[in-house]
């Protein structure tokens, strides 16, 4: 995932002159571009650290993937100790940026603020992650599908175009535009909305389905199909993942588990063991 590209802001190549400042970046929340930046001048590699920790932080919370965005979170507070004995003067600035516990709260709004059915109650439980900008646009954007599920398109989509504002990279409140689209029948801007989800995230397989839809829609057929394959394919390799990505956290959360884990594993290889004596016996 990457954000779209701001004139006079591109990171310069090894060996150019220029390389902007890293400070500059994370000042206007350009996380990933600000660990780019740190990483061609030879930053301390804590700085580098704590910036990817972040880059990574606004892409789980972009992909709606919180029990992430904590280890993200918690990634970052590492880092930002370690800095903090070395580098007092960069960590101060990276915490004025984004403080660890406020990005806690914001995280924990967001969070709680899932099931609301009023929008003003909804948006008063968001406050903390409206608050940061690292949150920011996925508060909008909670607040938008809201509207949208109580079919109040106007609020919706300004509250989606909005949260584009804040973070241009988040590519679900781009979706959101484009179903508002193909729920209205404007299929041709539904379909351009999609294909700009893609160039965001080009493994979403939300947006492949989708697009599919719209193309079937319009009588493309041929593009339709290839699409909604796509998704599928997409979809359960993202199954998998999340799957996998699960049980770790509840082996992260849940020591004794690792203990039923190994226990189930030497059970499993003490049977094939006896299997393999008895059928040795019968030879």
């Amino acid at each position: 995932m990457t954000d779209s590209a701001r004139p006079g802001t591109e990171v310069a190549l090894p060996g150019e002159s220029g390389v902007p400042d890293w400070k500059t970046f994370a000042r206007s929340g350009e996380w990933r571009r600000a660990q780019a930046a740190a990483s061609l001048t030879g930053a301390d590699p804590d700085i580098v650290a704590a910036l990817s920790s972040l880059s990574a932080l606004q892409a789980d919370v972009r992909a709606r993937k919180y029990p992430a965005a904590r280890r993200s979170l918690s990634a970052y507070e590492d880092a930002l100790s370690e800095l903090n004995t070395r580098a007092q003067g960069e960590a101060a600035l990276l915490r004025s940026l984004a403080a660890p516990e406020v990005l806690t709260q914001a995280l924990g709004a967001l969070e709680d603020g899932s099931g609301e059915a009023h929008p003003g109650e909804l948006q008063t439980k968001l406050g903390p992650a409206h608050d940061h900008p690292l949150t920011r646009a996925e508060a909008l954007n909670a607040l938008g599908v809201l509207h949208a599920l109580r079919e109040e398109e106007g609020a919706a989509r300004a509250r989606f175009e909005e949260a584009l504002t804040h973070d241009a990279g988040h590519y679900r409140a781009r979706m959101n535009i484009g179903n508002l689209d193909l729920e209205a029948g404007r299929l041709p801007e539904a379909e351009a909305a999609y294909r700009e989800v893609l160039k965001l995230a080009p493994e979403y397989d939300g947006a492949h389905h989708n697009l599919g839809v719209a193309l079937r829609r319009q009588g493309k057929l041929y593009e339709s199909v290839g699409s909604i394959r796509k998704a599928q394919r997409l979809g359960v390799s993202g199954a998998r993942a999340a799957a996998k990505e699960d049980m770790q956290e509840q082996l992260r959360l849940n020591p004794h588990l690792r203990w039923i884990r190994a226990a189930i594993f030497i059970g499993v290889l003490l049977l094939l063991g006896v299997l393999l004596w008895l059928n040795r016996g019968r030879a």
